[in-house]
């Protein structure tokens, strides 16, 4: 069993995406990051989807998360 683990949580929404990233070794929990998505400016509903899908994915390329909720 793996004792270290990245846990990304995402609060989704088109308006604002909010995440966060931790990190679990055994069980202590270390913050690693905490931040929003801000997409009001944006009036185009594909433009803001496509923002969310690389903001996901940058973030799961930095931290390779071990699980996403």
């Amino acid at each position: 069993m793996k004792t270290e683990r990245i846990i990304l949580g995402i609060d989704p929404g088109t308006t604002i995406m909010g995440f966060g990233i931790i990190k679990v070794v055994g069980k202590k929990m270390q913050f690693l990051q905490l931040n929003e998505l801000i997409l009001t400016k944006y009036s185009d509903h594909y433009l803001k989807l496509k923002l969310i899908f690389e903001r996901t994915v940058e973030l799961i390329d930095t931290f390779n998360p071990d699980e996403i909720a």
